[in-house]
C-alpha cells in the first residue's frame, strides 16, 4: 500500500468531517477523508432557497429506487449529496431530533435519551439558548424559522382551531404541536458540518482530505480492517490504515463498500463471485425511508412565495450576497406539526410540513406561480426494505427497493394523515386562502380514492434509515455493536445513518450528527 494513516475516513459528508475534525484535536493522530465528491464552490448551496441543488446532477449521485410496487410501479428519486458536505449541503436543513421515545425504543446500551440528550446538548448551538433540552455552546449552528412570515402564522392559526396544538419546541422530549424549524443556517447562509467542524480543522498538519476519491472496497486480512482501495485520477489505488477504517458513507453507499469488500449475506455475495470475510445477514437489509405526500394550491395573487421567480431575480440575489438576508434567505418548508393518528400510539407517528410556495412535483423546476401547500409525512412506517448490489463492479448502479407501504398498517395510517391535512384547507384560518378547485381530493373523498391518490403522488422525504444497523448480540440483523463497531471484523466502524434500527419522529440529520460524535468518543476512550 502506498500511504498510511492511523484513521481514514470514507466520506465528507455530514459525518465524516465530524469524526475527522475531533480525531484529529489529538496531534498524534493522522487522519484522512476521502470524498467521492468534490469541494463545494457553488454559490446557490449556500443560500437557503438553494435546495433545488438537490436535483443537480454535479452534487446528486442520482440514485432511484427500484419500481415500488405500493407505488403502482413508480420509481422514485433518492438523491444523496455527491459533494463534501454530503446531502447536508442539499438539503432543507431541518434540525429535527425526534423524541425519548424513539431512541429507548432501540432497547441498547448507552443509546437511551439519558444518554442521547447529554450529547445532544454538547452538539447544538441553539439560538434559542440553553434549557434543559437545548444546547447554546456547541459547534452545530442553529437557526429558528422566522415566525413571522404571514401564512406560516396562518397555519399556526389552523394547527390550533383543530386541536393539534403548538409546543414551544419541536426538539424537546415531546415533539407533538406546531413550531417553526430551526436549520442548519446562521444569517441566511447554510452551515453544515463542513462550516461547524472541518473548516476549523483544515490546517492541522494531521489531516488530508482527498477529493474525487470513490472508494470501491475495504481491504480485509485476517478479519481485519487494513486499508481501503479506492478510485482516482483515472486508477485504482489503496491506502493503509494502522488503527481504524471509519465508514461514513450513508444509508447506500455503507451497505455497498460492505458488499464489494466481503461483507454481508454470504449467499448472496457467493452469487456475486465476491469472496466473503464475514458473513452478516443485515448488511443491506431493514431499509426504511420517510415518505411524503402534498396537497396544495397556486395563487398567482400572490399567497406564498414563488422558488424560481426569487432564485432568477438578480437584484435578490445581490440582496443575499450584501446583508445574508432577503426572499432567498427564507426557507419555504417553514414549520410543522408532528402529531399521533391516535391516542393509543406511543409516539408521534404523522407529520405536516408547511409550505409557503406552490405545490411542486419534486425533480422537476418549480413553477413560477407562488401558493402554498402542505406534505403529509409518514414517520413511523412499518414497511422495510433492502439495498442490494447490481454486481459486483463498484460503478455498477444500485438496486434501491424501500418497498414503501408494504405493510397494509402504512396505507391506513397514511389516510388518516391526508385526512387531517385536507381538514386544514377548510379550517377557518386557512379558507380564505385556498381554492378548491385546484385541490384533487376533499374531505368527502373516499378512503379508496385518497389511497389512489397516495399511490400516484406520494415521494421520498429523503431519509433512509437502517441498511447496517445498530443491535444487540441476539438480532440476527445487527452489523454494528453499540460501540458501531462491525461485527466480526476488528478495525471497521461505521458512523452515519446506515446504523439507526429504526426510523424517529423527526428528521435523520441531527441523529447522523450525533451518531459522528459518539463514534469518535468511542475512538479516543480505546
Amino acid at each position: 500500500m502506498e500511504n498510511a494513516y492511523d484513521y481514514i475516513v470514507v466520506g465528507g459528508g455530514t459525518a465524516g468531517p465530524v469524526v475527522a475534525t475531533r480525531l484529529t484535536e489529538n496531534p498524534e493522530n493522522s487522519v484522512v477523508i476521502l470524498e467521492a465528491g468534490k469541494e463545494n464552490i457553488k454559490e446557490a448551496m449556500n443560500y437557503v432557497n438553494g435546495v433545488g441543488q438537490m436535483w443537480a446532477e454535479d452534487t446528486n449521485w442520482g440514485f432511484m429506487s427500484t419500481p415500488q410496487k405500493g407505488l403502482n410501479g413508480r420509481k422514485l428519486m433518492q438523491p444523496r449529496g455527491k459533494v463534501m458536505g454530503g446531502s447536508a449541503a442539499i438539503n432543507i436543513g431541518s434540525w429535527s431530533r425526534g423524541t425519548a421515545i424513539n431512541y429507548n425504543s432501540w432497547n441498547i446500551a448507552d443509546w437511551d435519551w439519558e444518554t442521547i440528550l447529554k450529547w445532544y446538548l454538547k452538539i447544538e448551538n441553539s439560538d434559542r439558548g440553553a434549557n434543559e433540552f437545548r444546547g447554546a455552546d456547541g459547534p452545530m449552528k442553529l437557526e429558528t424559522t422566522p415566525e413571522g412570515t404571514y401564512m406560516t402564522q396562518i397555519f399556526k392559526q389552523a394547527c390550533l382551531e383543530l386541536g393539534l396544538g403548538a409546543t414551544e419546541d419541536l426538539n424537546a422530549e415531546n415533539n407533538e404541536g406546531f413550531d417553526v424549524w430551526q436549520c442548519i443556517y446562521k444569517n441566511g447562509t447554510r452551515h453544515n458540518t463542513i462550516h461547524n467542524y472541518l473548516n476549523g480543522a483544515r490546517l492541522r498538519s494531521n489531516l488530508s482530505i482527498e477529493t474525487e476519491a470513490f472508494v470501491s472496497k475495504v481491504i480485509i486480512e485476517n478479519g481485519k480492517a487494513v486499508g481501503v482501495e479506492y478510485f482516482k485520477d483515472g486508477k485504482y489505488q489503496t491506502i493503509k490504515a494502522n488503527k481504524e477504517v471509519i465508514l461514513c458513507t450513508g444509508t447506500f453507499a455503507t451497505p455497498k463498500i460492505l458488499m464489494l469488500s466481503g461483507i454481508g449475506p454470504a449467499a448472496y455475495l457467493e452469487s456475486l463471485n465476491i469472496k466473503v470475510h464475514k458473513d452478516l445477514p443485515g448488511v443491506g437489509e431493514n431499509l426504511a425511508d420517510h415518505l411524503r405526500t402534498d396537497i396544495g394550491v397556486t395563487a398567482p395573487d400572490g399567497v406564498g412565495v414563488s422558488l424560481r421567480a426569487n432564485a432568477e431575480d438578480p437584484k435578490q440575489l445581490e440582496e443575499w450576497r450584501k446583508t445574508g438576508y432577503g426572499p432567498l434567505s427564507v426557507l419555504e418548508n417553514t414549520s410543522a406539526s408532528f402529531f399521533k393518528s391516535s391516542p393509543d400510539v406511543p409516539v408521534a407517528d404523522l407529520e405536516l410540513m408547511f409550505n409557503i410556495n406552490a405545490p411542486v412535483e419534486w425533480g422537476k423546476e418549480p413553477t413560477k406561480n407562488a401558493g402554498y401547500h402542505i406534505d403529509i409525512g409518514l414517520v413511523q412506517p412499518k414497511s422495510k426494505g433492502t439495498l442490494h448490489l447490481a454486481s459486483a463492479d463498484p460503478k455498477d448502479s444500485l438496486l434501491i427497493n424501500p418497498n414503501y407501504l408494504s405493510d397494509k398498517e402504512d396505507i391506513q395510517l397514511y389516510i388518516k394523515g391526508i385526512r387531517k391535512a385536507l381538514e386544514f384547507f377548510n379550517s377557518k384560518a386557512l379558507k380564505p386562502f385556498t381554492d378548491h378547485s385546484t385541490i384533487t381530493l376533499s374531505i368527502d373523498s373516499t378512503d379508496a380514492e385518497i389511497e389512489d391518490y397516495i399511490r400516484n403522488r406520494a415521494e421520498s422525504i429523503y431519509h433512509p434509515v437502517g441498511t447496517a444497523k445498530m443491535g444487540n448480540d441476539d438480532d440476527p440483523l445487527a452489523v454494528v455493536n453499540n460501540k458501531l463497531q462491525v461485527r466480526g471484523i476488528e478495525k471497521l466502524r461505521i458512523a452515519d445513518a446506515s446504523v439507526i434500527p429504526n426510523l424517529i419522529s423527526g428528521h435523520t440529520m441531527a441523529p447522523t450528527v450525533l451518531i459522528a460524535e459518539r463514534a469518535a468518543d468511542f475512538i479516543r476512550k480505546i
